[in-house]
């Protein structure tokens, strides 16, 4: 059990992309994070700085984001992505195909494809001494389901109404099955990630066990155990919190016996810190912030592609942002390479369309970046009929290059005859009416899930709950239910091909650029590797 300090102020609930927002929340207000302290030895601990704020550290609630890749770190799952090697950096490969065992020894697919049988490692044990067996799997995975919120969604690839998980047994303490509605080989990959964390039964039962559809409020600050490399042994919520090695986890032992994690998001107190080599990863800086600290002999900057675009939201459900013309004259005048340049810093590339570049399903050929055409803009704009337009961008201003973004944006399509009334939210309030849907247009720092077929039926599904824009387009249904009975991944290539023409010849959402990951390291960091869901076992002096 962490040892778990009052919150210096209440957090909230925070979905889908609120925790992307979180992710490079940065402010110049005074750091929250308290002084690096020392190990009993005078040494100080492994230390992380990181630009964040959490909200929950409960992986079967929260969407993608930071609050996922921090919890992460306490949980094992039965299987693992492998890994590649590019550029000097060691990066998750997403690949369902190459997935590796982890709790589980091996599996069996059978039922054509429906049915995954996994072989557990015997005997092992929650850091608490629990049981980590076939119960305690079957537990975590129901719970999920029941809850119904972001975890859900992403344990089962977008596939809710009806589920893609029909049901989950434990016949003995080492073998569980899975049985699936319709065979998807990329159950692997979800299993590997957060949504496939294993918790301790008993924990969670004596802290408010499982309702459907509602968050559990004890686990929004606390772990239930840990069944992964650490134990979460301090927590003050948007401050500190201090990881121990675990010493019952099943896997290789993490690097470091002990790290500090700051949540602190004070850009100037975290680049005085990182050229005091006083940490040693900063995480979540904005680009300029890491430009200046990559000409620094104090720091080293790993970058790494990633799953996470910069995207301007439209409401398909608004009269002007709902017109396909308006929208197409808005993407047009836009200066994409100049925004790479200027505001990214070089740390992003360009695409168009709903899939990220190296995503499963993603053809470069099929999603090419637009060109600046100014003159094309004011045409469409015509074609659009709309007089004297006027749009609101809505805009966290504390998430790094916010508003630099959208004075760059409010420029071009005041040049086209677009009025911009930029409206600048607080973080909650930012994350409220995007979930609600109740905007017009907003700026996003998205997380993205690697996988075609689940980022097309989360954006594309009409009705959902999950899209946030409202898009419905005519003939994505029928698609969308032929992708999910397609299992073969050669075979849905053509189903993906036609979603993402649908998508391009609608543009529902502007896509800026996808910013990389980036990492300031310490001189004395010899271990360090990359995935969407950061693994501090992984890091190391």
């Amino acid at each position: 059990m962490p040892h778990h300090k009052p919150a210096p102020r209440a957090t909230g609930r925070r979905t889908f992309l609120a925790a992307a927002l979180a992710a490079m929340l940065t402010t110049t207000a005074c750091s929250v994070s308290g002084p690096t302290v020392p190990t009993s030895g005078g040494k100080r601990p492994f230390t992380v700085n990181w630009a964040s704020s959490l909200s929950s550290l409960d992986p079967a609630f929260v969407c993608p984001g930071d609050d996922n890749s921090f919890a992460s770190n306490f949980y094992g799952r039965l299987v693992k992505l492998s890994t590649t090697k590019s550029g000097g950096v060691t990066s998750a490969d997403p690949d369902p195909g190459k997935v590796r065992p982890d709790l589980a020894t091996g599996w069996k697919v059978s039922d054509g494809g429906r049915t995954y049988t996994f072989k557990l490692r015997p005997g092992e044990k929650f850091a608490n001494g629990h049981p980590l067996d076939a119960a305690a799997v079957k537990y975590s995975i129901d719970r999920t389901l029941t809850m119904g919120a972001c975890g859900s969604l992403s344990l089962q690839l977008g596939i809710t109404k009806p589920g893609l998980v029909t049901g989950v047994e434990a016949p003995d303490s080492t073998t569980v099955v899975l049985r699936l509605r319709s065979a998807n080989p990329a159950i692997l990959y979800s299993l590997a990630q957060s949504r496939g964390s294993i918790y301790d039964p008993k924990e969670i039962e004596a802290h408010g066990g499982v309702r459907r559809n509602a968050p559990n409020q004890w686990l929004q600050s606390h772990t239930a155990s840990s069944s992964g490399p650490y134990v979460l042994a301090e927590y003050v919520p948007n401050n500190h919190a201090i990881l121990k090695r675990n010493p019952h986890y099943y896997g290789k032992p993490a690097l470091e016996p002990t790290i500090r994690v700051n949540f602190n998001p004070s850009v100037s107190t975290l680049l005085l810190q990182a050229e005091n080599r006083q940490a040693d990863v900063t995480v979540g800086l904005p680009p300029q912030s890491v430009d200046r600290l990559n000409k620094d002999d104090c720091c080293t900057v790993v970058s790494a592609p990633s799953a996470t675009p910069v995207t301007v939201s439209l409401n398909y459900e608004d009269r002007l942002t709902g017109n396909a013309d308006f929208r197409r004259a808005l993407t047009y005048a836009i200066p994409y390479k100049g925004i790479i340049k200027a505001v990214a810093y070089g740390y992003g590339d360009s695409y168009y369309g709903p899939l990220v570049p190296g995503m499963a399903g993603y053809r470069r050929g099929l999603e090419p970046a637009l060109s600046y055409d100014p003159a094309r803009a004011k045409r469409l704009l015509a074609a659009s009929g709309a007089k004297s337009p006027t749009l609101r961008l809505m805009i966290n201003p504390s998430s790094p290059g916010s508003s630099e973004l959208a004075a760059v944006l409010q420029s071009s399509w005041q040049a086209i005859g677009v009025r911009v009334d930029i409206d600048a939210k607080p973080p909650t309030d930012f994350s409220t009416l995007f979930n609600d849907g109740t905007y017009q247009a907003g700026l996003l720092f998205e997380n993205s899930t690697p996988i075609g077929g689940y980022e097309l039926r989360k954006k594309l599904t009409c009705g959902s709950e999950f899209n946030n824009q409202h898009i419905c387009i005519p003939g994505t249904t029928r698609l969308l239910n032929k992708l999910s009975r397609t299992a073969d991944a050669t075979e849905q290539q053509p189903i993906v091909d036609e979603l993402v023409r649908k998508w391009r010849a609608r543009s529902p959402t502007i896509v800026l650029y996808r910013a990389r990951f980036t990492a300031v390291l310490g001189p004395q960091v010899k271990h360090f590797s990359y995935a969407a869901n950061l693994r501090f076992s992984e890091w190391g002096r």
